[in-house]
């Protein structure tokens, strides 16, 4: 382990830690205190910062199962709460580990309950500015499906969530010029499990997860700086997917690739003309072939619009094109307003299956810690928050009801954050679109959160938080009836009907909206200890009103940071 060569250096970045950590629906109970402003980290040696915490806790819920309206049935549970994070860094590794691990005991149904959701991500230099190695992994319980139930209790609904396992390793060459202009040749190899045990556990049939494995290969030049008005990228893209079916379920296969060429020309210091062109090569195979047609998918791609810097703390970049056979939008956004308060926005298009999308999120990351620390070793003085919060994205995908499901989409994706942090007040505001067409299945989901944190005195925070979550499942019957394997039918079954099977199957899709309240209070007895208690409150109404439940939820405990 490196030698910290400042003691403040630990304590700042485990409040930075705690920070991160405090996003996750987990840990939202357990660390609700609101860290005092960070000072930045220096350093010039080796690191290693850490936090920890453990919870004890009590909660009662007056609708365990998330059934609907006179099938309640309450439950009250036991558990233990573990959450933290850590860093370390060297000048050849880098690497953080962040996640909370709940283990509860439903007492009335006497059945023991594991809750994971950890993250960890690194990346290693063997030569400098020559070759790398990024390795990352992540343990969740996810949705098992998009109309599954969820509320803010983590130990409700248990048969509507499924344990999603990641992990992706990618060696790669990145070499920078004298010039400023770089190169890099990457292979990353990306798979997710989802457990077989539980993957049909859902209250809905016709719901199926099955794992997903990736090879990619990337080969791309960038210009950089050596022209001081354009700035070009040129990339060669490779992959190989195959979701692998469950059982009766078939596999959904597809080989892609692409070349590109992305530019910016500026027209003054801080507003530039950008975009890109490509050609997309697309194979489809054994599921995925009866709903995409590859010329549809495949062929000559564009966007252009343009790239703007209005001031030294915000860039704006929006783009319109056409690819996969549709026009999209996208764009990303950053507005630093304050040195407290950070607005930011993206907007994308993407091919791929739900299980490996997951794995995407960890591509910037890793990029993102290596540099962070390379600047914290020329002597920078930086803020930890923003690499952990990067890293800790899974934190907040289970307010949004992340979901797993089986196929291969053409996604449109938005998302939008207002995030502040105060010598009081921490504040998060979120929201995200989504449209997923899967051929034989249409899902739009639309949803956000608030998330306010205030510390009332030296001991006493208040935290309270909404969180919203719409989702439109869509299908054609006849599809169905055509395909009923696809949609998780057991064909063999002698009693099986297509026709019956297929609209009990659409009358359980449709429209829904879920909204869960949380309100909350944290009193600090000692440096390290603190007691809390909290109610939430989960609602979901549809148009069908056999996809409507509610539940509440009161919780109270004691926490230890260490």
């Amino acid at each position: 382990m490196g030698q910290l060569g400042n003691p403040k250096l630990k304590s700042t970045t485990k409040k930075s830690i705690l920070c991160g950590v405090a996003l996750s629906v987990f840990a939202g109970a357990a660390i609700a205190q609101v860290a005092a402003p960070e000072a930045p980290l220096k350093l010039q040696t080796d690191y290693f910062g850490y936090a920890a915490g453990v919870s004890a806790r009590m909660s009662y819920s007056d609708n365990i199962n998330l059934a609907r309206d006179g099938l309640e049935d309450d439950e009250i549970i036991a558990s233990t709460l573990l959450t933290g994070g850590a860093i370390y860094s060297t000048p050849r590794v880098t690497a953080m580990i962040l996640g909370d691990l709940d283990f509860s005991y439903l007492i009335d149904d006497a059945d023991f309950a594991v809750n994971q959701n950890v993250g960890a991500t690194s990346t290693f230099t063997a030569v400098d500015n020559w070759l790398y190695f990024d390795l990352s992994g992540s343990s969740s319980r996810q949705l098992a499906g998009d109309n599954a139930r969820f509320s803010g209790n983590i130990n409700a609904g248990r048969s509507q969530r499924v344990n999603v396992h990641s992990y992706n390793a990618s060696p790669y060459i990145f070499h920078k010029f004298a010039d400023e202009s770089s190169m890099e040749l990457r292979y990353r190899f990306s798979q997710v499990f989802v457990d077989g045990e539980q993957s049909l556990a859902s209250l809905f049939r016709g719901s199926s997860l099955n794992d997903s494995l990736t090879h990619e290969v990337i080969a791309r030049y960038d210009t950089g700086r050596k022209n001081e008005r354009l700035r070009m990228r040129f990339t060669a893209y490779g992959s190989d997917t195959t979701e692998d079916g469950v059982d009766i379920f078939p596999d959904f296969e597809y080989r892609q690739g692409s070349l590109s060429a992305d530019a910016q020309f500026a027209l003054t210091q801080n507003f530039a003309l950008s975009g890109a062109v490509g050609y997309d090569e697309i194979e489809t195979n054994a599921a995925t072939a009866l709903f995409f047609d590859d010329d549809l998918l495949s062929g000559f791609f564009w966007r252009a619009g343009f790239t703007a810097q209005p001031g030294p703390r915000s860039s704006l970049r929006i783009e319109y094109g056409e690819r996969y056979g549709d026009d999209f939008i996208d764009a990303d956004a950053r507005y630093q307003i304050s040195e407290r308060l950070t607005f930011s926005a993206a907007a994308s298009r993407s091919f791929r299956t739900r299980a490996q999308s997951i794995s995407t999120q960890y591509r910037t990351t890793q990029r993102q810690t290596l540099d962070f620390a390379d600047r914290l070793r020329e002597g920078d003085e930086l803020s930890a928050r923003s690499v952990i919060e990067s890293a800790n994205w899974y934190a907040n995908s289970l307010n949004f009801g992340q979901a797993q499901t089986s196929g291969v989409s053409v996604s449109d994706n938005a998302s939008v954050a207002l995030t502040g942090a105060y010598d009081r007040t921490e504040l998060s505001i979120n929201g995200f679109y989504s449209d997923d067409n899967f051929g034989y299945r249409q899902i739009e989901t639309i949803g956000g959160g608030i998330d306010l944190r205030r510390r009332m005195s030296r001991r006493l925070t208040g935290y309270g938080s909404v969180t919203y979550r719409y989702t439109d499942t869509a299908f054609d019957p006849a599809t169905c009836q055509a395909n009923p394997l696809i949609f998780g039918f057991d064909t063999s079954d002698p009693l099986f009907d297509p026709v019956m099977s297929c609209n009990d199957l659409a009358a359980d899709n449709g429209v829904t909206n879920t909204l869960i309240g949380r309100l909350g209070a944290s009193y600090n007895l000692y440096e390290n200890a603190s007691i809390f208690v909290e109610a939430s409150r989960t609602e979901r109404f549809a148009p069908n009103p056999l996809l409507e439940y509610s539940e509440t939820n009161v919780l109270a405990g004691i926490t230890l940071d260490f």
